[in-house]
């Protein structure tokens, strides 16, 4: 007998009987689709035969086992690596709020993904390849925590940028450089935080994100602390200087009042002096006044009682006289011509003095 049809008989002995040899299960895909799995396993061993043949080798049936347990298993795998990638895609939304719940659907997944490599595996009694596989999952979570920090990183700091912008602008435009100027931007500094707090589905980098935020603004913060000690203690010199000038200008103005009021009572004084000197002057003229016509009167008495006088002289010294005296002379026209122009006189003297 030929050798090629001895070989195409145990081959074919063989096929029927991998169920028991090579420990396939119920679950394997042999037993759902044993054709379509009987085809593929019959070209590998096909090409498997030809390469040996072409090598000049004999033919081995448990190498061909070994090369179709390495490409069935390498092509399981690579599918069920393929599954857990594409549902962790799916169902992860990233950033996660938190590592568990990315863990949870890495759980989930890799599951599915060992339930479908042990489906389609072959000949895995070791769990070797399976080793193999959950190594490959191990690599692909890794990139997903990554993926999920880097994703956090990313909208936190667009967050961040948003709510810190207003801060940014007033630092820029030296809003805070006054004094209390610190509390100025504490309080803006607080708000950013309220504001980010509030941010939703931050990720798993929430907190590194703001602590590097506010380290940023570190050096900054101490310089306004700095410029604002400074200033405050400037305007608290300032202020003493306010009010001690204040206290000087109120006691300037005192003193301008006190001189005012010296003043004004000095114009007073010279202006009372200046009418005493008026009113005594005036009466001064009213005496010389009265001076002079108490003499013009007195002369013209005078003038009378002598004219008089000599008219009675030469009435006696012309006429008899009716009665004479003890002394021999007539002593009434000389008494009323003496006595009456010094009771008139008088009389104008006193009325004089009244005025």
């Amino acid at each position: 007998m030929p050798v090629g049809s001895q070989e195409q008989r145990k081959g074919a002995g063989v096929l029927s009987s991998l169920h028991g040899s090579m420990g396939l299960r119920e679950d394997n895909l042999f037993f759902k689709n044993p054709r379509t799995l009987y085809f593929c396993w019959l070209g590998t061993l096909v090409v498997t035969y030809v390469k040996a043949i072409n090598s000049g080798t004999v033919p081995c049936l448990e190498n061909a086992v070994i090369t179709l347990a390495q490409c069935e298993n390498s092509a399981a795998v690579q599918k069920a690596a393929d599954h857990y990638s594409e549902q962790m895609t799916q169902q992860v939304r990233l950033p996660t709020v938190t590592l568990q719940e990315l863990l949870d659907v890495h759980a989930a997944c890799e599951g599915e993904a060992t339930a479908i490599f042990v489906k389609h595996s072959f000949k895995d009694d070791k769990q070797e390849v399976q080793k193999k596989l959950l190594g490959t999952i191990e690599k692909k979570k890794k990139d997903f925590l990554l993926q999920n920090e880097e994703a956090s990183v990313k909208y936190c700091q667009a967050e961040l940028r948003q709510f810190s912008k207003p801060l940014l602008e007033n630092i820029s435009r030296g809003t805070f450089c006054v004094p209390g100027g610190h509390s100025l931007y504490l309080k803006a500094r607080k708000k950013v935080e309220r504001d980010y707090e509030l941010v939703p589905r931050k990720g798993v980098k929430a907190n590194e994100v703001l602590q590097s935020f506010l380290q940023s603004l570190a050096a900054i913060e101490e310089s306004i602390q700095q410029a604002d000690r400074a200033l405050t203690e400037a305007e608290k010199v300032m202020a003493a200087e306010r009010a001690k000038n204040q206290a000087a200008g109120k006691e300037l103005e005192q003193l301008r009042q006190e001189l005012r009021k010296l003043q004004q009572k000095r114009d007073d004084q010279k202006r009372i002096f200046k009418e005493c000197i008026a009113r005594q002057k005036e009466k001064e003229k009213e005496r010389e006044k009265h001076q002079r016509q108490r003499e013009g009167t007195q002369n013209k008495w005078k003038d009378q009682s002598e004219g008089f006088k000599k008219k009675s002289q030469f009435n006696n010294n012309g006429n008899q006289p009716k009665k004479e005296n003890g002394n021999g002379t007539n002593d009434c026209p000389l008494v009323v011509l003496v006595i009456l122009p010094i009771t008139v006189m008088c009389m104008v003297c006193l009325r004089l003095l009244a005025l």
